[in-house]
């Protein structure tokens, strides 16, 4: 790809050889002639040593001696856009693969590629461009929007919603029963039936292994464009905002509602029944006990982030402060 042609995609400008083309994306350590690298500061200089990639892409006035540059306000977007253009994702034919079990009361739209071993149940309605890999399994009257990728092992149970361009990786499940039960006689658990659905908006990505739970009565719901990593467990009746953010191996109970535009940090447990406000901020391993929001939170139990900080540096001053008091006491004897 010609630079001028990559400075054109991502609005930069290009100091350097239009014509000088780029091959590849590469990191700073494997930069060579034919890649291109970002750098979002001169503290990074150092690294490239005496690497020459053909472009970096770099804050607007930075300069690299011998090298070609394409100034932008934002490096990590405009890398993340050459990288799609340079490494474009590899595109499955359309079609039905001989082991696939597709009912014949399913719909599939145009351009649909279904994986080995794939099955689709009864009423079920796929969009135009979707993929299913192998081994998937998609529950009757499931309806999946257009240009959704679905990765190996995923399971997707009855009456399921997913929105347009939906991305979801292997292993994730959509849709098990909730974890309700009841006390009965005899210390005897009693189930819950969970005969509401899943709903999923458009431009989700879900992370592997990740789990959302259908509603008892009427539905989870996954606002647009929420981004959920690895290990997540979203329990039933949850309603997640618009643009959410979830890290890896968070937990988040039954009945609670986060709004829109809320980032939560790795390893968050979040108790039932709670309401997290628009634009929060959750760092990792918090553990949420009540309605919070908007704002900044940490600790073992959330409060706002200041605080919490000024309560880690007490607790670590602990031992000090212990012992000061206790030679202050042994003085008073």
């Amino acid at each position: 790809m010609l630079l001028k042609e990559i400075a054109a995609l991502v609005k930069g400008t290009l100091v350097g050889d239009p014509a000088a083309e780029a091959v590849r994306c590469s990191s700073l350590a494997n930069a060579g002639p034919g890649s291109i690298v970002f750098l979002e500061n001169k503290k990074l200089v150092p690294q490239l040593e005496d690497r020459r990639p053909a472009c970096a892409i770099v804050p607007p006035g930075m300069r690299l001696e011998g090298i070609d540059v394409i100034e932008v306000k934002n490096t990590h977007i405009a890398f993340a856009l050459v990288m799609d253009a340079l490494h474009p994702a590899t595109r499955q034919p359309a079609g039905v693969h001989p082991t696939a079990t597709v009912h014949k009361d399913a719909t599939l739209g145009r351009g649909c590629h279904i994986g080995p071993y794939a099955g689709i149940g009864a009423g079920a309605r796929v969009g135009e461009n979707v993929i299913i890999h192998q081994s998937v399994s998609i529950g009757e009257n499931t309806q999946i929007g257009d240009d959704c990728l679905i990765h190996p092992h995923v399971t997707v149970y009855p009456n399921a919603v997913i929105g347009k361009r939906a991305i979801i990786h292997g292993g994730a499940v959509i849709g098990a029963d909730g974890f309700k039960y009841l006390g009965g006689e005899k210390g005897r658990r009693i189930k819950v039936a969970h005969i509401g659905r899943v709903r999923i908006g458009d431009d989700v990505e879900i992370g592997a292994n990740s789990c959302i739970d259908r509603a008892m009565l009427d539905e989870t719901v996954i606002g647009d464009g929420v981004k959920i990593d690895n290990l997540v467990q979203i329990g039933h009746n949850c309603v997640i905002g618009d643009h959410t953010v979830i890290a890896a191996g968070c937990g988040i109970a039954g009945s609670v509602i986060i709004g829109k535009n809320v980032t939560i940090g790795g390893l968050v447990g979040v108790a039932d029944h709670i309401t997290i406000a628009d634009n929060t901020f959750i760092a990792g391993k918090t553990g949420v006990t009540g309605d919070i929001g908007p704002g900044i939170y940490g600790g073992g139990y959330a409060m706002p982030i200041n605080d919490w900080r000024r309560a880690e540096v007490a607790y670590r001053r602990g031992p000090e402060i212990l012992r000061r008091l206790a030679a202050l006491e042994k003085k008073g004897e």
